[in-house]
């Protein structure tokens, strides 16, 4: 009988033979972003940045830890081709923002919808726990467990889910949570219906208005932000529609991989196995 442990082996080996170099000659757009893996762990440890190519989804790095710091390895290896990149997919954080603005001065940074919405989601969940924690008894059962009924699309919501809000509409505590979710619906029609920049700036400045002169501070700090990156989130029209979803598809893919735990008691091993993933043909996106 053959041990894990020797199967795992040769696995590993196969894998490092395999993933041993990578062409970067032909990646024009990459995909940056972070996954927090290892809780257990001190801070800066937590996390890995992987970077994708955004248009083969073939893994081009996978790093220890988070920000500019993890990239470096990915700066030797892409350094002899960094002229030929047009885009680099990631969220808001000003250290990946200013990382591609100066290691890739040609590049065009484009913040991808699925950080953008994100962002609006968090903060519609805030306010959801804010009311939470201000209502009696009674009008807290209303709200308790419909946390996902704040956060889905609102074309998604079954009837069942969709009396739920509606019922929520009429409780006069939730009116900042309402705000907050309309706010954040607003933004998704924006993405659904602006096919080009043309459409979509207008949009977008009027909502960073509106935002900016609500009176819910979730809202205002939402329009400072999308204003700071104002250029990066407007890019995902004039680049075509790039965006991170791809990425975030494969860090879910990431996340069941981990869970299956075999394995994967080092770092090395879990990279390989990341490297691989990327390649798995049966992996959709």
């Amino acid at each position: 009988r053959i041990s894990w442990r020797t199967v795992r082996d040769a696995i590993e080996n196969g894998l490092r033979k395999r993933y041993r170099r990578r062409d970067y000659s032909k990646v024009e757009n990459i995909g940056v972003d972070e996954l927090h893996v290892f809780r257990n762990e001190r801070p800066s440890r937590r996390f890995i940045t992987t970077v994708r190519d955004q248009d083969s989804k073939a893994v081009l790095d996978v790093a220890r830890g988070k920000g500019a710091a993890a990239l470096k390895r990915f700066e030797r290896k892409i350094a002899p081709f960094k002229e030929n990149i047009k885009t680099v997919s990631m969220d808001m954080a000003s250290s990946y923002t200013s990382w591609a603005a100066d290691f890739l001065p040609n590049a065009t940074i484009v913040i991808d919808r699925f950080h953008v919405i994100k962002a609006l989601n968090d903060r519609v969940d805030k306010a959801r726990r804010k009311v939470m924690a201000m209502v009696d008894e009674k009008t807290a059962k209303q709200i308790k467990g419909n946390r996902y009924v704040f956060l889905k699309n609102r074309e998604n919501l079954t009837p069942k889910e969709e009396k739920k809000l509606a019922r929520a509409e009429k409780i006069k505590e939730c009116s900042t949570l309402m705000e907050v979710h309309l706010f954040k619906e607003r933004m998704r029609s924006i993405y659904k219906n602006a096919k080009t920049y043309a459409d979509a700036a207008p949009l977008f400045d009027e909502w960073i208005n509106d935002a900016s002169a609500s009176e819910v501070p979730e809202l205002r700090s939402a329009a400072r932000t999308f204003k700071r990156n104002r250029d990066g989130i407007l890019a995902y029209w004039s680049s075509g529609g790039m965006n991170n979803a791809a990425t975030e598809g494969f860090n879910r893919k990431t996340r069941g991989l981990l869970e299956t735990a075999y394995g994967f008691h080092d770092y090395k091993f879990l990279r390989l196995r990341i490297f691989d993933l990327g390649e798995r043909k049966s992996i959709k996106d």
